[in-house]
C-alpha cells in the first residue's frame, strides 16, 4: 500500500474507532442506568470515550494492518472500553459484554493462527484462558470479594486475546493490571477516599493492563 493509502487507511480506522467507542460508551450508559439507576447521577461525557477509540483504532490498525486480528483486536478493546465505563461506575462485570467478546474473538483468532500456519498460537490461547481461569477463581476464593465473579469472568478472555500474542503478553498484560490497580488503591487510602474495606473496581485495571500488553512489543 502506497504512503498516501496507509495513511487514509490510519484516518478511516481511527473513525471508526471513535464511531465504537462512542457506541459502547452509550450502551454501557444503558447497562448502568440498568443495574443501578442511582449510579449514573451524571451523563458520561462522550467525546474524550471517542477520542480514545480514535487513538487505539488507529493504533490497532498500525499494528495489524486489514486482517482477521484487528477486527480480533478491535472488538476486545471495544469490550475493555464498555466494561471499563460500566464497573467503574456499578462495580459490575456483566458476563454477556465479556462472553460476547470471547466468543466472536477466539475463533476470529484461530482463523488468524491457521491462516498464518500457526497453529500453535491457538493452544497458547487455550492455555493462558485456562491457567488464568484457575487463578483468578483461586484469587476470588482467598481475597474475601477482593477479585469479585466478574473480573474471574474477564480475565480469562484477556489473556485469551493476549495468549494470542505470546505468553510474555499475558505477563505483562495482567502484571500491569495488578500494578495499577494497587498504585490506585494506594492512592485513595493515602487520600483517604477509602478504607482498607472499601470496595475498588479492578475490571478497568485489568482492562488497561490488556490493552497495553497489546501495543508494547
Amino acid at each position: 500500500m502506497s504512503s498516501a493509502g496507509s495513511e487514509l487507511a490510519t484516518i478511516v480506522s481511527a473513525l471508526v474507532g471513535a464511531v465504537i467507542a462512542m457506541r459502547r460508551s452509550k450502551r454501557a450508559q444503558r447497562t448502568i442506568a440498568w443495574l443501578d439507576a442511582l449510579a449514573l447521577r451524571k451523563p458520561i461525557i462522550n467525546a474524550p470515550v471517542a477520542v480514545l477509540g480514535g487513538l487505539l483504532g488507529a493504533l490497532t490498525y498500525d499494528k495489524f494492518g486489514f486482517s482477521l486480528e484487528m477486527f480480533a483486536y478491535g472488538l476486545m478493546i471495544a469490550m475493555c472500553i464498555e466494561q471499563s465505563i460500566i464497573d467503574y461506575t456499578t462495580h459490575r462485570l456483566p458476563r454477556g459484554v465479556t462472553f460476547r467478546a470471547a466468543i466472536i474473538g477466539g475463533p476470529l483468532l484461530a482463523l488468524a493462527a491457521i491462516n498464518h500456519d500457526d497453529n500453535g498460537r491457538i493452544g497458547v490461547m487455550f492455555a493462558s484462558f485456562i491457567v488464568t481461569l484457575v487463578l483468578f477463581a483461586l484469587l476470588s476464593a482467598f481475597s474475601k470479594g477482593g477479585i469479585g465473579g466478574g473480573d474471574v469472568r474477564l480475565a480469562p478472555v484477556l489473556a485469551m486475546f493476549l495468549g494470542w500474542l505470546g505468553v510474555s503478553h499475558v505477563y505483562i498484560g495482567l502484571g500491569s493490571g495488578f500494578i495499577l490497580g494497587g498504585i490506585a488503591a494506594a492512592g485513595m487510602l493515602i487520600t483517604r477516599r477509602a478504607s482498607a474495606s472499601t470496595r475498588i473496581a479492578f475490571g478497568p485495571f485489568l482492562c488497561i493492563g490488556a490493552v497495553i500488553a497489546v501495543f508494547v512489543q
